[in-house]
């Protein structure tokens, strides 16, 4: 069995002893090699002993889990996220299938988490700028910035793409095709649910099952048991009738 170095990052005492203390009972696998409760702290340590996993928390006061990544230029390390809270951060993690742990989660919840740990640690990764986690600290820095970006995941790299410019996603199985202001379109390896998870609060609207449009692109509603959303590059997108009344509500704020 591989041993995982872990440290514990958290600014609340309690769940620093928690965790650790689940850890040593049901993950003999990990060995806690310090917990921390702020960045600063955080940087240092693992600067120091060179862990393979942070359990990091995301909601810390002053400083958040996210800026502590920020700190490294190159990441030699896997990321647990823990957090309390279902907010944008959890949606991104989501995501970029990145591991998080939503507070209080349970023990089979974090032997599963360690478990992948320890299977990327007896696989050897592949050099890459196009990891899940480059994704999402790209989307974490640019999403909520005045001029939104997404970064979309390509077998070429990643695509950088302005919000804005997304006219509507269509589901084609597990993968999602995206539809440009310019005509143009991509294919992304990434479910529509998950582009609805991420950009509903940047005012997308999942229509259909099979349609999540860009509210800001479109032009007018067509009438009809579920009706149409007609979009700016000329398309009639089709709103299922359980779904008119929310769309509805929400056209009307545009």
């Amino acid at each position: 069995m591989s041993e995982i170095k872990a440290i514990i990052v958290d600014d609340e005492q309690h769940c620093i002893d928690a965790l650790q203390t689940m850890l040593a009972k049901k993950c003999p696998e990990v060995t806690v090699l310090g917990g921390v409760n702020s960045v600063k702290a955080a940087k240092e340590l693992i600067d120091e002993v060179h862990p393979d996993v942070v359990f990091l928390d995301v909601e810390m006061p002053h400083q958040n889990g996210f800026e502590l990544l920020k700190l490294f230029d190159k990441i030699n390390f896997d990321i647990i996220f823990t957090t309390a809270y279902e907010q944008y951060a959890l949606k991104a993690i989501k995501f970029n299938a990145l591991d998080y742990l939503l507070k209080p989660f349970s023990v089979k919840e974090l032997q599963d988490a360690v478990q992948k740990c320890v299977s990327r640690k007896n696989v050897q990764q592949p050099e890459t700028g196009n990891s899940p986690l480059d994704v999402f600290l790209q989307n974490m820095k640019t999403l909520h910035q005045t001029h939104k970006k997404i970064a979309l995941p390509t077998i070429n790299g990643l695509v950088f793409m302005p919000v804005q410019n997304i006219v509507r996603c269509e589901s084609t199985g597990n993968y999602t095709r995206i539809f440009f202001t310019d005509k143009k379109n991509l294919m992304v390896s990434r479910p529509l649910k998950e582009f609805e998870e991420l950009l509903t609060d940047v005012d997308f609207f999942r229509v259909h099952n099979s349609h999540l449009i860009n509210l800001q692109q479109m032009q007018s509603y067509i009438q009809g048991e579920g009706g149409f959303a007609l979009m700016s590059d000329g398309t009639q997108v089709e709103v299922s009738r359980r779904r008119k009344a929310d769309f509805l509500k929400k056209a009307m704020q545009f």
